[in-house]
């Protein structure tokens, strides 16, 4: 199969990287250190087997890229420094069917990259490792496959990974690696 272009800005898909929840853009995060927070108060907090499967995400998943991750202990959630991504779990903001989001939380720091993005999974036995990837894919500016170049099916598992619209896969694929890796 020939190499599919996952990562923003693609010849399909060259957002404007906005703020907000609601507008549900796709954009990079800013740098390979991805300096990442998971909620541990209040009414986002992870439960600890949630947690759990965001670390075991990264180190199954995203070890063979160049991200180089790191929890950050002290966020910061405005300013300079911001830390990278915020994990929460709850359904406030998501649509009614969706399982999870990321967002860019913060100005873009250019035209498709983000200081901060939010990544909001529903919970209730949803922080499962095939979801965590596919948020963390785009909360690094991985796609879904109608938005990359060429157009892939929704549904591609070869040339998506855990990115497939439905039916997600565990795996992130050895093409949204090389994307992440040719980038970052």
């Amino acid at each position: 199969m020939a190499a599919t272009d996952t990562m923003v800005p693609t010849a399909n898909y060259d957002p404007w990287c906005d703020d907000g929840q609601s507008d549900g853009t796709v954009c990079q995060t800013d740098n390979a250190d991805v300096y990442y927070y998971m909620d541990s108060s209040g009414e986002f907090e992870l439960e600890p087997v949630d947690r759990e499967m965001v670390v075991n995400m990264f180190t199954s998943e995203y070890s063979p890229t160049d991200l180089v991750r790191h929890y950050d202990t002290n966020p910061t959630f405005s300013g300079d420094g911001e830390t990278d991504h915020v994990w929460q779990e709850g359904s406030e903001g998501l649509d009614s069917d969706a399982i999870g989001m990321a967002w860019c939380d913060d100005e873009a720091i250019f035209s498709y990259k983000c200081d901060q993005h939010y990544i909001r999974i529903r919970g209730n036995d949803t922080y499962e490792l095939s979801v965590t990837c596919h948020e963390m894919g785009h909360a690094v500016g991985l796609v879904h496959g109608d938005s990359t170049s060429p157009k892939r099916d929704m549904n591609d598992h070869a040339a998506l990974g855990c990115m497939v619209a439905e039916d997600y896969e565990d795996n992130l694929g050895s093409n949204n690696v090389n994307a992440i890796n040719s980038t970052y």
